[in-house]
């Protein structure tokens, strides 16, 4: 073999040794990158943060987050929510008629029974006082009575002539038929003013239906129409009315997330306009998920006797959840 070949043989034995030096090193880097993929898929192992790439963080936080423990994720969400108030009522009129008077203003405190507002009664207030004068009317009655008297009186006295054979037979009979027909003139009269009674009373109902009565304790919260407006049945509302001593704090959960609450347990929020932490118990879950949002509605309960919290503030349920109780 002359010296130009032996020269190409060692070189091409070197470019072999190289080559191959170098594919075990991919190799071994390969397996080391798959080995460590692997552990961190199964949570065994976390990089140290300096020698994680992003990519790596990325995929760290994303296998922490989809692990077993859902609930725990649950519980560590925060949802947004706002406040109602437990009852929202628009009173309105039960006649027609024009507005006379409104004796409330927005912010007042009633009384359940209260008169709100009143419509133009002069009309039903001369009716009742009609219909009072005409219930007290006495001489109808008191004269049908007296004949009453009049005719026993007389049935007595033929009776007792009847029994020394002084008067006739017929005169006593016709003598009890008066009484009879007496008793019951009188029995009409008696009649007739219990009717007139019962229309005293039906009047002063419709007096009284033309005010406007709160439904419940509440605080006045609108003022639909003023005085001198006519008030139709389209239109009856005439004041709203709302209960603020408990309130309503509604949110939108996620279905997948709905089983972390219970009707009856104990929740802690924030109210926007309050940053001290307000205890709530969950009242009510709706059965039905909204299919375009995929949410669920859920009221909390929250006491509030001092009106220190308004109805509209937004509210927040914290990361702590429930508190089972």
């Amino acid at each position: 073999m002359t010296t130009t070949q032996r020269s190409h043989s060692s070189s091409r034995a070197n470019f072999l040794t190289q080559t191959s030096r170098a594919l075990f090193a991919k190799c071994r880097f390969t397996s080391s990158i798959r080995a460590t993929t692997l552990a961190l898929a199964s949570g065994l192992c976390v990089l140290p943060v300096a020698a994680q790439s992003p990519s790596q963080v990325n995929r760290v936080s994303r296998s922490t987050s989809t692990g077993l423990d859902t609930s725990y994720s649950s519980r560590s969400k925060e949802y947004i929510g706002y406040t109602i108030p437990s009852h929202d009522v628009m009173v309105a009129a039960t006649e027609i008629g024009r507005l006379g008077q409104v004796q409330v203003k927005i912010g007042d405190r009633v009384k359940k029974q209260q008169v709100l507002a009143s419509l133009e009664d002069g009309l039903q207030r001369e009716a009742v006082t009609t219909a009072k004068w005409r219930s007290e009317m006495r001489g109808e009655m008191d004269a049908a009575k007296a004949e009453v008297n009049l005719a026993k009186l007389r049935l007595e006295q033929l009776e007792r002539l009847a029994q020394q054979d002084v008067a006739r037979p017929d005169e006593v009979i016709r003598a009890r038929a008066d009484v009879e027909i007496a008793e019951s003139r009188y029995l009409t009269a008696v009649e007739d003013r219990k009717l007139r009674q019962l229309d005293l009373s039906r009047y002063e109902m419709q007096l009284k239906r033309r005010n406007i009565y709160a439904p419940f304790d509440g605080v006045v919260s609108e003022i639909f129409h003023q005085p001198g407006e006519y008030i139709t049945p389209a239109d009856p509302a005439v004041v709203r009315l709302v209960v603020l001593d408990e309130l309503y704090a509604v949110f939108n959960i996620p279905a997948q997330d709905i089983n972390v609450f219970e009707v009856g347990s104990k929740v802690s929020l924030v109210l926007t306009t309050t940053p001290k932490p307000v205890t709530g118990v969950v009242d009510a879950i709706t059965p039905q998920i909204d299919g375009e949002s995929g949410t669920i509605k859920m009221q909390v309960l929250i006491k509030n006797p001092e009106g220190r919290f308004r109805a509209g503030d937004r509210c927040r349920l914290g990361p702590t959840g429930q508190n089972r109780g």
